[in-house]
C-alpha cells in the first residue's frame, strides 16, 4: 500500500513538472514571437559582444541579413559621432550588471546614419554571472531632424534664415566673454536700409519681403564666415566683426556692404534699389557689454542718416 503511495506521489511530481514545462515552453514561444514581430529592433551578443540573434526589425532598419550580421560585433555599424568615452562608459554600466540607455548615432549597411535610441541590459544565470546582452533600439532619425528643425526655427528669422535678435544677443554675449579673456577687439556694424519704406508701400509687402531676402543673402558674402549676421527685425541688420585685430577693419567692411547693396535688386519683373546706413561701435572703445555697444552703433547709425544716408560712420567714443 504504502509503495502505491508513493508511486502515485512521483506520478504527481512528474505531472506537475510536465505541466509546468510545458507551460514555460509556451511562455517561451509566445516570447520568441514576440521579439519576432517586435516593431524595434533586437539584438542579442554573447558577453564578449559577439553577435548571436537580430530580430526582423534588426535586419530591416540596418539592411543586414542575419548571416551578414550574426557573429559580428556591434561596433560594424559605429558612426562617428560618440567618442570612446561613451563606449567606455556604456561597458563600464553593463558589466556592472546594471542597465545602459542612451543614443546610438550608428551606420547601416547602405552607409547612411540613424540615431536611434536604445537600452542595454545584462542577462545572468543562476549563480549571477553575465551570460548575454539584450540590446532593443528604435530609430529616431525623424524625431532628431525634426528637433533640429524647431531649434532652427527658434533661433532663425523665419523670413531670411538669418540669426534673430535672440540667436544674436546669445553669440553676442560670446564674443564679450572670448575677447574680455583674450583682451580682444571686435566691431558691431548696425545697418538700416534706406528707401525699403518707399519700396513696401509702392509694391506691398510682398515685393518687400523678396527685397529683405536679397539683401540678408548679399550681407552675407559682405563677411566672413566667422562672423554674425543677423536680423533685429523690419529692416534692421546687424553685424558682429569678430577680433579686428586678425583682420580688416571695420570701416572696410563697412564700405563692401554699402558697395554690395548700391546694385539694383532684380525681384523677377520689379527691379528696384535701396541704399543702407551704417553705425560702428568697437568693444571695449565704446562700452563692454552688449547693450551699450549697440546702442552706441544705433545712434551712430542715425548720424549716418542726418549726414545724407548711404554711409557709415563710427560712434563717437571710437572715433
Amino acid at each position: 500500500m504504502r509503495g502505491h503511495e508513493e508511486c502515485e506521489a512521483k506520478n504527481r511530481l512528474l505531472k506537475d513538472r510536465v505541466t509546468e514545462l510545458q507551460r514555460s515552453t509556451t511562455e517561451l514561444r509566445k516570447l520568441a514571437s514576440a521579439v519576432e514581430h517586435s516593431p524595434i529592433s533586437v539584438m542579442i551578443t554573447d558577453i564578449n559582444g559577439t553577435i548571436e540573434y537580430v530580430n526582423p526589425k534588426f535586419c530591416q532598419v540596418t539592411g543586414y541579413l542575419p548571416g551578414e550580421i550574426l557573429g559580428q560585433n556591434p561596433r560594424v555599424l559605429k558612426g562617428n559621432a560618440q567618442s570612446q568615452q561613451f563606449y567606455s562608459d556604456l561597458w563600464q554600466t553593463i558589466l556592472s550588471k546594471r542597465e545602459w540607455h542612451g543614443e546610438f548615432h550608428n551606420r547601416n549597411k547602405d552607409g547612411s546614419l540613424v540615431w536611434e535610441l536604445a537600452s542595454i541590459s545584462p542577462v545572468c544565470d543562476r549563480s549571477g554571472a553575465i551570460t548575454h546582452f539584450v540590446g532593443v533600439k528604435e530609430d529616431i532619425s525623424e524625431l532628431k531632424r525634426l528637433q533640429k528643425e524647431l531649434g532652427q526655427m527658434a533661433h532663425s528669422d523665419e523670413l531670411t534664415g538669418l540669426p534673430n535678435r535672440a540667436l544674436f544677443y546669445d553669440r553676442l554675449d560670446q564674443v564679450i566673454i572670448q575677447a574680455r579673456r583674450n583682451q580682444s577687439r571686435f566691431a558691431l556694424l548696425f545697418a538700416d536700409l534706406d528707401g525699403f519704406k518707399a519700396v513696401n508701400d509702392q509694391h506691398g509687402h510682398q515685393v518687400g519681403d523678396r527685397l529683405l531676402q536679397e539683401v540678408a543673402r548679399r550681407l552675407i558674402f559682405c563677411v566672413r564666415e566667422s562672423n554674425t549676421v543677423a536680423r533685429l527685425g523690419g529692416d534692421e541688420f546687424i553685424i558682429i566683426l569678430n577680433d579686428m585685430n586678425q583682420w580688416e577693419g571695420p570701416g572696410i567692411v563697412a564700405q563692401k556692404v554699402l558697395e554690395g547693396l548700391s546694385a539694383p535688386f532684380n525681384l523677377g519683373e520689379l527691379v528696384c534699389g535701396v541704399g543702407v546706413s551704417i553705425g560702428i561701435s568697437i568693444y571695449p572703445d565704446d562700452a563692454e557689454d552688449s547693450q551699450k555697444l549697440i546702442s552706441c552703433a544705433d545712434f551712430a547709425m542715425y548720424e549716418a542718416k542726418q549726414a545724407g544716408r548711404n554711409r557709415f560712420r563710427y560712434s563717437s567714443k571710437g572715433r
